[in-house]
């Protein structure tokens, strides 16, 4: 298999290769958006650099580059002209996925990175209907994790 594929989990994501090129600029854009707040939180950062890495087999190099990337400095657009998002089915919906729950991490979807989503899905194409049922399925997700956490 090319080295420069990764195996993503088709369960997880349905999918099952992404380019390594395109985990850096998905990275860079992720903490774009969660750091729209000003800061990305340590659970922010651990939830991008432990969690979602170890689903997907994101390799230390890409990892070790997402966190000395200047997200403040960012720019969206930029940073969307990197992908090709044909390439995966429902792959600007993923991200605005990705993006809202790597956000509540720390506990807080604050305002500005709401209205970083919301500008991100503007930018490519996605509707508003379709990131508030993403944002309602982050919801979802949290609230049986804390019930899970309340039984056992």
């Amino acid at each position: 298999m090319d080295s420069a594929l990764n195996v993503v989990s088709p369960v997880f994501y349905g999918i099952s290769l992404v380019p390594r090129s395109l985990w850096r600029v998905y990275g860079y854009t992720l903490l774009t958006i969660a750091g729209s707040d000003g800061i990305v939180s340590d659970p922010e950062l651990e939830w991008l650099t432990m969690d979602l890495a170890g689903k997907v087999g994101v390799p230390d190099e890409i990892i070790e580059d997402w966190e000395a990337f200047d997200y403040d400095m960012a720019d969206l657009e930029e940073l969307f002209s990197s992908f090709n998002s044909s390439t995966i089915s429902n792959f600007s919906k993923l991200l605005l996925y990705d993006a809202i729950r790597m956000s509540y991490a720390d506990g807080e979807y604050a305002l500005e990175e709401k209205e970083k989503v919301m500008q991100a899905a503007q930018m490519m194409n996605v509707s508003i209907d379709s990131v508030v049922a993403i944002e309602a399925l982050v919801d979802l997700e949290q609230a049986a994790e804390k019930l899970r956490m309340t039984l056992f």
